[in-house]
């Protein structure tokens, strides 16, 4: 009889079952062969109580960077539990990009605490961070760098490369700069490798690599990397002094937040809001958004109650209504994303605008005629009443015309009005094509009936 082989456990469960018998020595075994982002997975998926447990388990410098690593949730659990000393000594290891976004994360005792603790030159590069927004440049960018003067020959560049071979991970481009550190150019590392030691560091300068300043965009800054194929990229001020450098995890972890921020405002949520929030929290987030949702759903109510004795007449009205307004805002929803997505990507702006919306309300008329027509068949043939089948197709096409426009209109409207793009504008869309959708329903069947005497 063939042995049924047993399953291997997973991560998960053997450490749980070590955590379980208290083997502290072979859980530290476990996370010496385990990458930071796989130990962090481990971490978020244990209970409360053995998060902190687990993660004192680690050496210093494996816990700079597991934290990194971590949910929000977990990271805000453990930087609460951990003392100042040992907070200091994690922040300490890490870059300095990093430093500034766990210190930003802390409580005002708790970063004057790190700051003072930590080498007096760390912790004037970290304020100097701490001063840029989260969301541009200079908020993302690490201060560490390899930079050369104008005058260095290829084999300077190799010596400063080694120099800092220790102090800086991943170093991808060296920098040129002349004597009051102004940004001249970018020399990828593997042109360093490939010329000559004594040709001078101004021959090779890769002209095609750009320089982002300070104060731009994080999405401007992903799109230069998207387009350029960056690795690497320098940052500098307004008289084009080099500041520092942004690397691609940087831009990922840009792209990965804006998207996040994209998706929930869309919804109405706020960015730093998940799953795993205490209820309160959650609660106190998302409860203002839904009390907006509330008063405009309202609009709705009214607009029925306007036309109830229209309803009265016809009572097979009440089964269609919830097909008009739903159709119309999904394809205002459809839309709306579109729009939303080009405007982030870049692909949308107020010069092309017009061009896309035209775009927009010629799709619209389309879906609207071919989804009509086929809805109006439906209710002909079902209720057996011509009339309704016409109302019907008429108001669908007008809803989905009406929906697909206003999906358009309302980011770019919002991004005239210099706000987010997605704040919110998934509420507003649905408030709209409900209430026009009931607007024009009823509003048909009003006029029709009248006009045959039903």
């Amino acid at each position: 009889m063939q042995k049924v082989k047993k399953k291997e456990p997973t991560a998960l469960e053997t450490l749980k079952d070590l955590i379980s018998r208290n083997r502290e020595f072979d859980i530290i075994d476990l996370f010496s062969d385990m990458h930071p982002a796989d130990i962090a997975d481990l971490i978020d998926e244990l209970e409360e109580e053995d998060r902190l447990h687990l993660f004192s388990l680690l050496d210093v410098d494996k816990a700079s960077d597991v934290i990194l690593e971590l949910s929000d949730t977990s990271r805000e659990q453990l930087i609460e539990d951990l003392s100042n000393e040992k907070l200091t000594d994690i922040i300490e290891e890490m870059d300095s990009d990093d430093k500034a976004d766990i210190i930003a994360e802390l409580s005002d005792d708790q970063a004057k605490a790190v700051l003072e603790a930590i080498e007096p030159e760390e912790s004037q590069e970290v304020q100097e961070l701490l001063k840029y927004a989260d969301d541009t440049a200079g908020g993302i960018m690490q201060s560490e760098l390899v930079s050369v003067r104008k005058d260095a020959t290829i084999n300077d560049a190799f010596q400063a490369v080694a120099d800092a071979k220790d102090e800086i991970e991943n170093i991808h481009n060296i920098f040129v700069v002349d004597e009051t550190d102004k940004l001249i150019g970018t020399v990828p590392l593997q042109s360093i490798i490939t010329t000559k030691r004594f040709t001078p560091i101004l021959d090779i300068i890769d002209e095609d690599i750009p320089s982002v300043l300070h104060d731009m965009d994080q999405e401007e800054v992903a799109r230069l990397f998207k387009k350029y194929d960056l690795v690497s990229i320098g940052v500098v001020d307004n008289q084009q002094r080099l500041l520092g450098r942004i690397t691609i995890d940087d831009v990922v972890d840009a792209i990965q937040e804006e998207t996040s921020e994209d998706i929930y405002r869309i919804a109405g949520l706020g960015e730093d809001d998940t799953v795993f929030n205490n209820t309160t929290e959650s609660v106190k987030k998302r409860l203002p958004w839904l009390y907006l949702n509330l008063i405009t759903a309202l609009a709705s109510v009214l607009v029925i109650g306007f036309f109830e004795e229209t309803i009265k007449l016809m009572v097979a009205l009440v089964f269609f209504m919830p097909v008009v307004a739903g159709l119309g805002g999904n394809a205002g929803s459809q839309t709306l994303t579109l729009i939303v997505r080009g405007m982030a990507l870049g692909e949308i702006t107020f010069e092309n605008a017009k061009r896309a919306l035209f775009r927009q309300i010629a799709v619209g008329i389309a879906n609207g005629i071919a989804v009509g027509i086929v809805i109006g068949i439906i209710a002909y043939f079902w209720k057996g009443i011509p009339i309704l089948g016409l109302i019907l197709g008429l108001a669908m096409i007008i809803s989905i015309f009406t929906g697909t426009l206003v999906g358009a209109l309302i980011p770019l409207a919002l991004k005239r009005l210099k706000l987010d793009p997605a704040l919110g504008s998934h509420i507003f869309l649905t408030a709209f094509t409900d209430a026009f959708g009931f607007l024009t329903f009823l509003g048909l069947a009003t006029i029709f009936l009248k006009i045959f005497h039903l």
